[in-house]
């Protein structure tokens, strides 16, 4: 088996899972009105945990603490085949279906890099859809599949790092694969691309900043001697 083939293994083996989990309950009774997707969320990481308790390739599962908000990952495995064993982080998220076009952040790109000088390397982002109803919500179909499933290194190279430090792209964005050395050049490039930007606009700021410096001294210097005058004719 080849690395391919592993990563391969990984993603049809978690897709299946999810597609289980989703196919045993269409329909959940969490108001779809307000942070329903953490709520989606939560409760997958709880299923997830439950549908790997004996799986073959995943074991020790883990859901994220309950009110730990700032947690690098939302459930945590470990895949192992023989003697392998990987540490996987997954990323869960929940799509309502008329916002399949929008733009979410999927974290900073912090944890990545320590993730992977920690040793480890496979974070992986599974998508569900979901439709409001009167009683709940109903998960949907994109493509006659219940979950998109990637791994973080098979981004969509639309990618990009926002001013938040966050990583973001298309909901609908093209997965495309590349291998680990070729995911650290892509990743390096973003941020490398993100810097110049935040450089380029703060060196505009630097340059007009001086002229706001004195818009700024002759707006002070006329409302203060109006001021001034003012509080001269109370004497």
């Amino acid at each position: 088996m080849n690395i391919n083939q592993f990563e391969h293994l990984l993603v049809s083996e978690l897709q299946d899972i999810i597609e289980n989990i989703i196919n045993d309950h269409q329909y959940l009774s969490i108001s779809a009105k307000t942070r329903v997707g953490s709520e989606i969320s939560a409760w997958l990481e709880e299923k997830f945990v439950e549908y790997t308790q004996e799986h073959q390739y995943f074991q020790d599962s883990e859901a994220c603490p309950k009110g730990k908000t700032k947690n690098p990952w939302d459930a945590r495995t470990f895949f192992s085949i023989d003697s392998i064993q990987e540490e996987i982080w997954i990323d869960f998220k929940a799509i309502k279906i008329e916002q399949l076009d929008s733009n979410p952040d999927i974290g900073t790109p912090n944890k990545i890099i320590e993730f992977i000088l920690s040793g480890n390397f496979y974070l992986i982002y599974i998508y569900v859809y979901y439709s409001s109803l009167d009683s709940g919500l109903k998960f949907e179909k994109i493509d006659n599949l219940s979950c998109k499933v990637y791994l973080l290194k098979d981004i969509s190279s639309t990618v990009r790092r926002n001013p938040k430090n966050q990583l973001q792209v298309n909901i609908s964005a093209s997965i495309e694969y590349r291998t680990r050395r070729d995911f650290i050049a892509l990743l390096t490039q973003k941020l490398e691309e993100s810097y110049k930007r935040q450089i380029e606009k703060s060196q505009k700021e630097l340059e007009l900043l001086e002229t706001k410096k004195i818009s700024l001294m002759n707006a002070n210097k006329e409302s203060e001697s109006k001021l001034r005058s003012k509080l001269e004719r109370l004497d």
